[in-house]
């Protein structure tokens, strides 16, 4: 009996780690539908946006963890997406990922009940703003 009471507040302390680290990684403040509203390339400078492409893009990420990913109200892409912790290609530090089954990962750089920010893990890559 006293080594169950020993060991009871250890795993109580595990579930309550293991459920800071679910909500961490939850997608609820990216499930909705998202409008592209600029690119910024780093290599070579320059930035894209709907008025100077043409392309009205949508990124819609669902609550069951499934996204597709339309331009002009054509389906470019779809599937299933998660949210994971990562380790960047360029300074080593670890970063959350919004991965995409059929489309790559991208770092998440801050999202908020109205705008995302990602971008690509490289040099020479690119940072996606959407909003909703």
């Amino acid at each position: 009996m006293r080594k169950l009471i020993i060991l009871l507040p250890f795993v109580l302390l595990l579930f309550i780690n293991c459920s800071k680290r679910e909500d961490e990684l939850s997608n609820e403040l990216f499930v909705g539908t998202w409008n592209w509203k600029s690119t910024t390339f780093y290599e070579p400078p320059s930035t894209e946006t709907p008025a100077s492409t043409g392309i009205v893009r949508k990124m819609q990420l669902l609550e069951n963890y499934h996204y597709s990913i339309t331009e002009n109200d054509v389906v470019k892409s779809e599937g299933n997406y998660s949210i994971q912790n990562g380790t960047t290609n360029t300074d080593h530090t670890e970063q959350k990922y919004l991965v995409f089954s059929n489309n790559g990962e991208l770092i998440i750089v801050s999202v908020d009940a109205s705008k995302l920010i990602l971008k690509t893990d490289g040099y020479d890559g690119a940072t996606y703003e959407y909003q909703k």
